[in-house]
């Protein structure tokens, strides 16, 4: 037996009070959702763990042990909280969605100018501030997440109907393959995949972006029939139409309580809403393919997106997509 598996790699302290991940595959809502998520006393600015994410990642691919990816989970979340709780390494970009001059700014900067370091354990003992993640795709791992977090973990996975995530989805295969990317790659025979082709790399050699983007959907969805019951589900479609429900929930979940700064947040994103494409006009949500709705029918909104997207897709795959939009339709939308 090798000495090195004689040991597990631990992390048994943990500063983390609590922390609350939203989830989703891409193009799902979760930027609209963090941020009303962010308007809840205690809860901290919408941030992004790619080390999170790639720790679940390799997991998928079976290419690290799960102590390593537990106890790796389990540190960021620490680090996270540690450096957010004195100011360090926040966003300032103004533009960002995920800039401190979206959410309590003056918070943030007073943090900054105040004392850290080993002041920054107690204070969080006593102020139970909650980790507030935006992740992408992590439904798969969830299990992995709860394993590493347990009690301290509120798994939030938001879902949407598909016709409205495969334009995002097919921009972003153009950017997997650029330097731009960070998600988690392997290659095969000198071919480079994206972690989640794993066992679909002959269908994907051979479709194009938009048909890429339908099996990446379907490999996501095919995961929800089975979903774990520590996790709050959340259609976009129903929440944005009529969230209370859905606020109360994640009110009793984070126990903490509906304030009129989330009310306020509610409004700034345009919830609840007339018509479910009713987004705010962001020059970052037009860049993943967001355009301002075109008719007041929903049926008729979704009619001309699938027109759109059979123009570029196989009739296999058409089929394919005509199942996801219909399983999502009877599933969630009734």
């Amino acid at each position: 037996m090798s000495e090195y598996s004689k040991f597990e790699v631990t992390r048994k302290e943990q500063m983390l009070y609590k922390a609350v991940m939203v989830n989703g595959f891409f193009g799902s809502g979760k930027t609209m959702l963090s941020p009303i998520i962010s308007s809840f006393p205690s809860v901290e600015i919408m941030q992004y763990s790619h080390t999170i994410e790639h720790m679940c990642e390799l997991s998928q691919l079976h290419k690290i042990e799960d102590d390593v990816a537990e106890s790796m989970i389990r540190m960021n979340c620490d680090h996270l909280i540690y450096w957010v709780s004195m100011g360090r390494e926040v966003n300032c970009r103004p533009s960002d969605l995920s800039s401190i001059f979206k959410n309590k700014p003056l918070r943030y900067i007073r943090r900054m100018l105040s004392e850290g370091d080993e002041k920054i354990p107690d204070l969080i003992k006593q102020n139970k501030p909650i980790l507030n993640l935006a992740t992408h795709a992590l439904l798969p791992a969830s299990n992995l997440l709860f394993k590493a977090l347990l009690d301290k973990l509120v798994f939030i996975e938001i879902v949407r109907h598909p016709l409205y995530m495969i334009i995002q989805q097919q921009r972003n295969f153009e950017m997997f393959k650029t330097s731009r990317s960070f998600k988690t790659k392997y290659s095969i025979d000198n071919k480079e995949y994206v972690y989640f082709t794993r066992g679909w790399e002959e269908v994907f050699d051979n479709s194009n972006s938009y048909e890429k983007a339908i099996y990446s959907l379907k490999w996501y969805y095919d995961y929800l029939p089975n979903i774990d019951k520590r996790i709050e589900l959340i259609p976009f479609e129903k929440f944005v139409l009529d969230p209370s429900e859905y606020l109360d929930n994640i009110s009793n979940l984070l126990e903490v309580p509906i304030t009129k700064e989330v009310k306020k947040e509610m409004k700034r994103q345009h919830v609840p809403r007339e018509r479910l494409a009713d987004s705010p006009d962001l020059e970052i949500y037009r860049r993943c393919g967001w355009e301002p709705p075109k008719y007041f029918s929903e049926e008729k909104e979704l009619e001309a997106r699938r027109e759109l997207i059979s123009q570029n897709i196989s009739s296999e795959t058409l089929k394919i997509l005509d199942d996801l939009s219909e399983n999502y339709s009877n599933n969630y939308q009734t």
